[in-house]
C-alpha cells in the first residue's frame, strides 16, 4: 500500500507538473517566438505573425493535452496495480499491471514533425512558417524528454496479467460511406496549411464524416450488396488499417482531437471485446472514431507502418529555428510510435486512389461526352418507342400495354437517376439509391406479367389481338393490381429497414437482390416453358406427319425473336447488377453502366423495326408529306365503314375456323 500510494503520488506530481507546463507554455509560447523571430515585422504583417503563431500554439497544445490525459488516467490506474514479493528472488517484488498502464505511453509521438510535414504548404503564407513549426517541435521534445520520464520504485519485476488479444488486422476490410473516404483522398491529395482558418461548413462536415464513419465501423459490415450504378457509388470496401492511416495522418479530419494512448486502447478493447457493448466507450461519438482508429493503427496493423527509431533523439531549437546539420544521434531503444508509411501503405493508398477515390462523381473525364450523348439517346429512344405503342392501333393490345408500362418504367428511373439526381442533386445519394433500386424491381415485375401472357397466349392457342378491347382493358387493369402488390410490398419493408437504422442497410439491399433475381427467375422459367411447348408441338406435328413448305422463320427473324428474349428475361439486368457487385474496377463498372444506356435504341430496332409495324411507321411518316398515302385500317372514310370491314373479316374467320 506504501508503494502504491508513493507511486500514485509520483504520478500526481507529474500530472500537476505536466498541467502547469502546458499551461504556462500556451502563455509564453508566442512571447519566445516573439523574441527569436518576432523583429523587425511592420504592424501589418505583426498582425499575421500572431495570428499564425495562434494556430501554431493551437496545435502544439493539442498534442500536449493528450499527454496531459494519459498521465492522469495514469494516476487512477495505480489503484489497481498490485505488489508483492517475488518468492524466487528474496528482497524482491512483482508488480503486477493491467494492460492500461504507463507502460502505453512509448506508443506517444516521441517528436513531431510540425516542421516537416506543414512547412511547404504554409511557405506562401507565412514566410516563417518553418521556424514557427520548428519551435513548436522543440517544445514537445522538451516536454517529452524531461518531463515524462519518471521511473520511481524498488527493484520490482513487472508482470502483466491482463492480456489483450493483438491479433492482426491489416487485411480487414469494412463498407463505409465514399463521400467521407472521398474527403480523406482529397485531403491527402490536396493538403491544406493548417495556419488557415477551416470555413464552418468544412468542420461541419468532417464532423459529419467522424460520426458516419464511426457508424460504420461499429456495423462492421465487410460488404453492402449492391443493387445499381448509383448503390455502387454510395457505398465502398476500404482496408481497416488504410482507413485508421488516412483518418489519423497530420492533414486529416482527427487533427483537432487530443491523441491519449490510454482511451484509444480503452476504447479499442471495448470495440473489439465488446462489440455489442458500446456503452464502455469512454469517448464521445465524434471522436471515437479517431481514438479506435489511432489504437487500431498502433496495435492491430503490424504490416502497415515500421517501428523504427528515427535518426534524431531530440530536437533543438537554435536562434534561427533550424536543426544541425551535424545532429545524426541515434535512439537506444527501438520507438514503437507510428512514423512514416511503409511501401505497403502506399502501394494500399495508391491502390485505393486509383480504383475507388476517383467516384464520388465517378466519372471518366474523357468518356464524360460519351455518357451524355449516350444518355439523351437512350431518353429519346425510349420516349419514340412508348409513343409507338401509344399510336399504333396494333400494339395496344395488353401485350403491348403491359410493354408499354415497362417502357415508362425505365424512363422514369432514367429521368430520376440520370437527370435529376445528377443535374439538381435532389434527392439525397441514399433515398436515390431506393428509387432506383424500386424502380429496377417494378421493372423486372412488368416483364413477369410481360412472360407470363406470353406463356398464357402459347398454351391456351389464343392470340392477343383476339382478345376484345374492354376485356383486354379489364385483364389489364387486373394485371396492374398483381404488379403493384408485391413490389409495394417489397419497397414498404426496404424503406422501413433503412429509415429504421443504418445498421440494417445490408438487409434491405438484400431483399431487393432477392426479389430481382427471382422475379428474373420467373420469367426465365416461362420462356423456357414456351420453348419446351414450340418443340413438343413441332414433335407432334412430325408424328402426325404434318409438314409444310415455309421455315418457322428466316434468319433475321430468328435473331429478332433471340434478342427480345433476352430483353424480355431480364438477364441484362442481371448482368448488370452482377458487374456492380465487384469491388475496386471503378472504371469498368462507369463503362458497363454506359454501356446501358444502349438499351433504348436498342429495344427500339427489335421492337419497332420488324415486318409488322415498320411498314406501317413508314406510311405514317409518308402520309405527313404526301395525303394520297392510306395507312392500314385507315383507308376507309368513314368510321361506320371501317366497322363494316372489321366485322367482315371477322366472319371469313369464323367460317374458315369452322371449315
Amino acid at each position: 500500500m506504501v508503494f502504491q500510494e508513493e507511486l500514485s503520488n509520483c504520478w500526481r506530481d507529474n500530472a500537476q507538473l505536466l498541467s502547469s507546463g502546458i499551461t504556462h507554455v500556451s502563455r509564453l509560447l508566442i512571447p519566445l517566438a516573439f523574441q527569436y523571430m518576432g523583429k523587425n515585422m511592420n504592424d501589418q504583417m505583426l498582425n499575421g505573425w500572431i495570428k499564425d503563431m495562434k494556430h501554431v500554439r493551437d496545435m502544439l497544445h493539442t498534442k500536449l493535452r493528450g499527454w496531459e490525459r494519459d498521465v492522469q488516467y495514469i494516476r487512477e490506474q495505480v489503484a489497481n496495480y498490485a505488489l508483492e514479493e517475488d518468492k524466487k528472488v528474496p528482497g524482491s517484488y512483482i508488480l503486477r499491471r493491467p494492460v492500461l498502464s504507463e507502460r502505453l505511453l512509448d506508443y506517444q509521438e516521441w517528436y513531431l514533425s510540425f516542421r516537416d510535414d506543414f512547412s511547404a504548404q504554409c511557405e506562401e503564407q507565412q514566410p516563417k512558417a518553418a521556424e514557427m513549426f520548428g519551435l513548436a517541435d522543440a517544445v514537445y521534445s522538451f516536454y517529452r524528454i524531461n518531463w515524462l520520464r519518471t521511473k520511481y520504485g524498488p527493484s520490482v519485476r513487472d508482470i502483466i496479467d491482463e492480456k489483450w488479444q493483438l491479433e492482426d488486422q491489416s487485411n480487414a476490410v469494412l463498407n463505409v460511406d465514399t463521400d467521407c473516404l472521398q474527403m480523406l483522398a482529397d485531403v491527402l491529395d490536396h493538403p491544406t496549411c493548417p495556419l488557415h482558418d477551416l470555413p464552418p461548413e468544412t468542420i461541419q462536415q468532417r464532423l459529419q464524416c467522424r460520426e458516419q464513419l464511426w457508424g460504420d465501423v461499429v456495423q462492421r459490415s465487410p460488404r453492402v450488396p449492391v443493387t445499381s450504378y448509383l448503390a455502387y457509388t454510395q457505398r465502398v470496401n476500404v482496408n481497416l488499417c488504410l482507413l485508421a492511416w488516412m483518418a489519423v495522418n497530420s492533414f486529416s479530419i482527427c487533427q483537432d482531437v487530443p491523441f491519449s494512448i490510454m482511451q484509444s486502447v480503452h476504447d479499442a478493447r471495448c470495440y473489439f471485446d465488446s462489440p455489442d457493448d458500446q456503452s464502455c466507450m469512454e469517448s464521445n461519438t465524434t471522436d471515437a472514431f479517431c481514438s479506435v482508429s489511432r489504437a487500431v493503427l498502433l496495435l492491430k496493423c503490424r504490416d502497415f507502418s515500421f517501428h523504427e527509431s528515427p535518426e534524431l533523439c531530440a530536437v533543438r531549437y537554435y536562434g534561427a529555428g533550424l536543426y544541425p546539420n551535424d545532429f545524426k544521434a541515434t535512439w537506444s531503444n527501438p520507438l514503437r510510435g507510428y512514423v512514416k508509411p511503409t511501401e505497403r501503405t502506399l502501394s494500399y493508398k495508391e491502390s485505393l486512389h486509383s480504383a475507388t477515390l476517383k467516384y464520388k462523381n465517378f466519372k471518366i473525364d474523357r468518356l464524360k461526352p460519351l455518357e451524355i450523348s449516350f444518355v439523351v439517346v437512350n431518353i429519346l429512344f425510349r420516349f419514340l418507342t412508348a409513343g409507338l405503342y401509344m399510336r399504333l392501333p396494333h400494339l395496344r393490345n395488353l401485350p403491348g400495354k403491359i410493354f408499354l408500362s415497362f417502357q415508362i418504367t425505365g424512363i422514369v428511373q432514367i429521368l430520376c437517376s440520370e437527370v435529376v439526381y445528377r443535374m439538381a442533386g435532389v434527392p439525397d445519394l441514399s433515398v436515390m439509391v431506393l428509387i432506383d433500386s424500386a424502380l429496377t424491381f417494378l421493372s423486372c415485375i412488368w416483364l413477369n406479367s410481360f412472360c407470363y401472357h406470353m406463356y398464357a397466349c402459347v398454351r391456351h392457342l389464343r392470340l392477343p389481338n383476339e382478345l376484345a378491347p374492354t376485356e383486354a382493358s379489364r385483364i389489364f387493369r387486373r394485371q396492374v393490381l398483381c404488379v403493384l402488390i408485391p413490389w409495394s410490398i417489397v419497397c414498404a419493408i426496404c424503406i422501413a429497414l433503412e429509415k429504421t437504422a443504418r445498421y440494417y442497410l445490408i438487409y434491405s439491399r438484400i431483399i431487393f437482390l432477392g426479389a430481382i433475381s427471382l422475379s428474373i427467375s420467373f420469367n426465365l422459367v416461362c420462356l423456357v416453358l414456351v420453348g419446351i411447348m414450340y418443340l413438343r408441338t413441332r414433335k407432334s406435328m412430325k408424328q402426325l406427319k404434318i409438314y409444310r413448305k415455309g421455315k418457322f422463320a428466316s434468319k433475321k427473324e430468328l435473331v429478332f425473336m433471340s434478342v427480345k428474349t433476352v430483353i424480355l428475361s431480364g438477364i441484362g439486368i442481371i448482368i448488370r447488377i452482377g458487374f456492380h457487385q465487384v469491388q475496386d474496377v471503378a472504371q469498368l463498372v462507369y463503362c458497363v453502366h454506359i454501356a446501358t444506356m444502349v438499351q433504348g435504341p436498342l429495344m427500339y430496332v427489335f421492337f419497332i423495326c420488324n415486318g409488322t409495324t415498320l411498314p406501317i411507321l413508314k406510311k405514317m411518316i409518308l402520309a405527313c408529306f404526301n395525303p394520297d398515302i392510306t395507312i392500314p385500317e385507315q383507308e376507309l372514310c368513314s368510321a361506320a365503314e371501317r366497322n363494316l370491314a372489321r366485322r367482315a373479316k371477322e366472319q371469313a374467320a369464323v367460317a374458315e375456323s369452322s371449315l
